[in-house]
């Protein structure tokens, strides 16, 4: 049962956006997005020209394909991956290329805190801080002492891992999906909910047309595959 203190326009929301973000199966998210985005107006352009990709030449590449935040175990994963090939193999930082895909339930990692306490993402995705209370502020990308990202490793955060060398990606079907949810939800024009969280991207984060092709893209250009649960 929806909490009857929360605002009926939020109430709207998250009965509609329930099954496929805020509580859906994450399996089924990828499809969904593909099929249910449609064109939204404003804000920058996806990147159609692989610039992206085009740089990522080191001699180990892998995609990471992580379509839910998990409190970070994802994130996790990725700074296994570098921390794996740097301690027990002594491979450079610069030899690694990591992608790290934003989409479904993860998009909402891709900006900055004032997104976060705008539109509710922690309350969206049952991601709680150490208050056990929903996250107002984005602890994937810069997490604060106490925060439950990945089991205390800081080092995985977003930021952390870009400073290696890691690049996420995050999809504009995505984008325009979630938009629209926000404006069905009262948050306002769909076209506005998208420029307002792009003008909040967080910086070296790259807006690509969809996902389901960025993949590809990445296997055609040598990046192994894992999909982190």
């Amino acid at each position: 049962m929806l909490d009857p203190t929360v605002p009926s326009h939020r109430r709207g929301f998250l009965a509609s956006v329930g099954a496929t973000v805020a509580l859906g199966a994450v399996g089924a998210m990828p499809l969904r997005l593909e099929r249910l985005a449609p064109p939204v107006a404003g804000g920058p352009d996806p990147d159609t020209s692989d610039r992206w990709l085009a740089d990522l030449k080191g001699k180990h590449r892998q995609l990471f394909d992580m379509p839910a935040p998990s409190g970070g175990s994802g994130l996790l994963h990725v700074r296994n991956w570098y921390a794996t090939w740097h301690d027990a193999y002594a491979v450079a930082d610069k030899d690694m290329n990591a992608l790290v895909t934003l989409y479904g339930k993860s998009l909402p990692l891709g900006f900055e805190d004032a997104m976060w306490e705008k539109y509710h993402f922690g309350e969206l995705l049952k991601e709680d801080g150490p208050d056990k209370q929903p996250l107002t502020r984005n602890m994937f990308f810069r997490p604060q002492p106490g925060d439950p990202l990945a089991y205390g490793f800081f080092d995985a955060s977003v930021e952390s891992l870009q400073k290696r060398g890691a690049r996420f990606i995050l999809c504009n079907n995505a984008l325009n999906f979630w938009s629209q949810r926000l404006s069905q939800g009262g948050a306002g024009t769909a076209a506005a909910v998208r420029t307002d969280l792009l003008d909040h991207m967080l910086p070296g984060v790259v807006l690509v047309p969809g996902m389901v092709v960025a993949v590809n893209k990445a296997q055609e250009r040598g990046f192994s595959y894992m999909y982190l649960d």
